[in-house]
């Protein structure tokens, strides 16, 4: 209400609303907030699980090289070795080791060439390397 202009005794009264948000834009704000957050969530989730499928193959390829660094020093006794993951860090390690036909340039055979091929695995992970090593 507002004072009475001039002499008049009569007091007028104002148009006055009320200002807010209404029940409706609220709910369009939480519904946009709510897929901001799930998109979120979403790419957060992803980008941890390329992480640790990263970290995985790291652990497998640095196996690997490891694995072909020792059988180049210490040869492979037996064709098949199997290092069990619970005895290795979680790392499944399989050694197989076979004779390799090869030739050299004259086209003569060449002898106690072998192939080895090892294989690192983890979970649902796993890398393979072969080389070839002359054995005896």
């Amino acid at each position: 209400m507002s004072k009475p202009s001039g002499d008049q005794g009569i007091f007028l009264l104002k148009e006055s609303r009320i200002h807010g948000f209404t029940l409706f834009e609220i709910m369009i704000a939480l519904t946009v907030f709510a897929f901001a957050v799930v998109g979120l969530a979403t790419a957060l989730d992803r980008a941890l699980n390329a992480g640790i499928e990263v970290r995985q193959r790291s652990l497998l390829r640095s196996e690997l090289e490891s694995q072909l660094a020792i059988r180049m020093a210490i040869p492979l006794e037996k064709d098949t070795f199997v290092l069990e993951a619970k005895d290795n860090r979680g790392i499944r390690v399989e050694e197989n080791i076979v004779p390799f036909e090869a030739q050299n340039q004259n086209g003569d055979d060449v002898q106690n060439i072998k192939k080895l091929t090892i294989t690192a695995s983890m979970g649902k992970e796993s890398e393979t390397a072969s080389i070839l090593v002359n054995q005896p």
